[in-house]
């Protein structure tokens, strides 16, 4: 299958390194490291599984040239100490065993520097769009920037020398310069960041003062065998910010200095344009490739592009068009870490396909990295590999009751292990309620992971029984070893008057075109659901509203953060009215009745309904099974246990199994 992708699996060789491919594992922010700033097994671990798959750049994400005024999230690496150099060099051992090459990623914060009681410092004293957004919603003044001074700017400069150099000492042979994303290097660089009247501001060439000195401080520390990547953002996508001629002039004036660069766009820190870095699943694949494209024709550099290059089709789409030279990504690899070699030996249809739902993000600034799909990344020190999962000590019978994702995932890893497995699934086919929430057409890639799980779950070897209500007397006839209850959810319908109008219907009805609706339309409940329902009716070009019954922070918030964001700012693009603290009390013939937080009712006219107000567990079908075996052989999984999300779901399907 290699001929197939002759420019993907082309080696390429700098400075007399070879690459034995053209993909990179993008730097990501794994939350591992120690309080401390050190390498722990499982960051070691997390890294290694990326070479281990067949990737040719390992990039260590976001670590950080000084731990007192350039952190930038917690569990970070510290580059700003020698101590650092031995768990660097266990990293590395790690990524460069299976032929890779270790880069890492050199940083600072900037005016979004998170040190706990300590003011930030950047090239002017700006708080970024994503403090200000912080500190709006808990009350409190934004963390003080101050302006840096020259002193600063020159220990800054070393910093990044000596962060290289120890890098270098730990085995390094290459480096990524994170001047991208709105991060100190980009702050200097912009002049959305940069209001300073010296020698570092003003015009372009002194803008570029900053990143170039301390490029040059890196090869007068560390030579000119370091191979050196420069990350940038080729349009900040701000009016105020960078634009594509100045990034252009500014990567020419570096040319001579680095070895590559490679290509995003976006702030990181304005939340309203941070969908540019990471996309959410509603935006194209491929989704900055032109950057890359246009950057190419301009430098002779070689160009890496990044942001939503989900498959090797991808990739090789665009190397073989002239593009860019290499592919970063990052989400698909930590979906799949063994997209390459399923790929090279003609398996694409075993891949698991990544959903973009960005959990991977990070659902706090602090957690360790895992994925919705993959119940296995970030959790390495357990679980090196699929194959790595020990084979069960006995063979058992395990019932699985319900065929939704939780139902799936059980049986899949439970069959892995060796166990017999009856899946049971009420309707004729699998899916459960993951079916309802890949109908919408921007979710084509919740559609490919239910089409891959489904399929995956169909060859498992477990005995599936369709079209079949497990009751208590089913199971007592099977006398199962273990039991595992995924039984699921229903939607939440209250008891309000109206509430069985003809115009009043259920979100996944709507999303599946099952009913008609309206040209006027009100959604009830404004979390995921309700949301993406009410944007699918807005492009239709129906006017529609939200109506919560909480306040304007429950919006969302069963999204990531990358996703909230990018959903607000759509409803807002198609003129979506969001109401909070509503609550809807009874349906009319015209709309919705309902009552405010100061207790005033009010009208409000809608010709159809759409409830979107959660999931109620289906927890008496759950009673009826769980004392039917004894209560430590038996595991409540998925919606049923608690409604939540996917993430959960595949969760504790794996879970609920791994070590039956």
């Amino acid at each position: 299958m290699d001929g197939n992708y002759k420019h993907l699996f082309s080696p390429i060789t700098i400075k007399g390194v070879e690459f034995k491919n053209r993909l990179e594992m993008a730097p990501t922010l794994a939350f591992m490291a120690t309080p401390d700033g050190m390498a722990t097994q499982d960051m070691i671990e997390y890294y290694r599984s990326f070479s281990r798959g067949g990737v040719a750049i390992v990039t260590v994400g976001d670590s950080a040239v000084n731990f007192a005024y350039g952190k930038n999230h917690e569990a970070q690496l510290n580059l700003g100490t020698d101590e650092v150099i031995t768990s660097l060099n266990k990293v590395l051992e790690g990524i460069t065993r299976y032929g890779a090459t270790a880069s890492i990623e050199l940083n600072h914060g900037g005016n979004h520097t998170f040190v706990r009681g300590s003011s930030a410092y950047s090239a002017s004293a700006l708080p970024s769009g994503n403090e200000e957004y912080a500190a709006a919603m808990e009350g409190r003044l934004p963390i003080e920037v101050k302006e840096m001074t020259q002193d600063q700017i020159s220990d800054v400069i070393q910093d990044y020398a000596k962060a290289a150099q120890r890098c270098m000492i730990a085995g390094f042979k290459m480096i990524m310069i994170h001047g991208a994303h709105g991060h100190l290097l980009s702050q200097f660089l912009s002049p959305l960041t940069n209001k300073r009247r010296d020698r570092w501001g003003g015009s372009l060439e002194n803008r570029a003062r900053f990143p170039i000195a301390v490029i040059d401080a890196i090869r007068q520390k560390c030579g000119p065998g370091l191979i050196i990547e420069y990350r940038t953002s080729l349009d900040e996508k701000d009016p105020n910010g960078l634009k594509t001629d100045d990034v252009i002039e500014f990567i020419k004036m570096i040319e001579d200095r680095i070895d590559i660069v490679q290509v995003s766009a976006g702030l990181l820190s304005v939340p309203e344009l941070m969908h540019h870095i990471i996309q959410p699943y509603h935006l194209p694949h491929m989704y900055n490739v032109h950057y890359a494209e246009l950057l190419k024709k301009n430098v002779k550099l070689p160009v890496t592009t990044v942001g939503s290059i989900m498959n090797l089709d991808n990739a090789e789409k665009i190397l073989s068009e002239g593009h860019a030279d290499f592919i970063a990504m990052a989400r698909p690899f930590i979906a799949d870490p063994e997209i390459i070699r399923k790929t090279a030996l003609g398996k694409q249809e075993k891949i698991r396909p990544c959903i973009r739902c960005n959990w991977c993000t990070g659902p706090g600034f602090a957690f360790p990295v895992r994925c919705a799909v993959n119940p296995i990344a970030g959790r390495g020190v357990e679980y090196p590999t699929e194959e790595a999962i020990s084979p069960a000590r006995k063979k058992k019978k395990i019932v699985v009751v319900g065929g939704g994702p939780a139902g799936m995932q059980a049986a899949l890893t439970a069959g892995k292990r060796g166990h017999d497995v009856i899946l049971y699934e009420m309707k004729d086919h699998l899916g459960g309620m993951l079916e309802y929430a890949c109908k919408l057409p921007f979710k084509k890639d919740m559609k490919a992971f239910l089409e891959w799980l489904i399929a995956r779950t169909e060859e498992s070897g477990a005995t599936i029984k369709y079209n079949t209500e497990v009751t208590a007397d089913t199971i007592n006839q099977e006398k199962p070893d273990g039991l595992i209850i995924a039984v699921g959810a229903i939607p939440l319908i209250p008891n309000l008057p109206g509430i069985d109008r003809p115009h009043v219907h259920w979100a996944g009805d709507v999303d599946s075109g099952n009913v008609e609706v309206g040209k006027e339309v009100v959604v009830v409940g404004a979390g995921l659901m309700g949301v993406e329902t009410a944007l699918s009716l807005s492009l239709q070009g129906k006017k529609v509203s939200i109506m919560e019954m909480m306040g304007p922070d429950a919006v969302l918030m069963d999204s990531t953060w990358f996703n909230r964001n990018y959903l607000r700012l759509w409803m807002a693009e198609q003129e979506i009215e969001l109401m909070t603290n509503i609550k809807m009390e009874a349906i009319t013939d015209k709309g919705i009745r309902a009552i405010d937080r100061n207790f005033n009712w009010k009208d409000f006219p809608a010709d159809t309904i759409v409830l979107a107000m959660g999931m109620e567990a289906r927890k008496d079908k759950v009673n009826e099974l769980r004392r039917l075996i004894p209560a430590t052989e038996v595991s409540v999984i998925g919606d049923c246990y608690q409604p939540r999300n996917l993430f959960s779901a595949v969760h504790d399907g794996f879970n609920s199994v791994v070590e039956i």
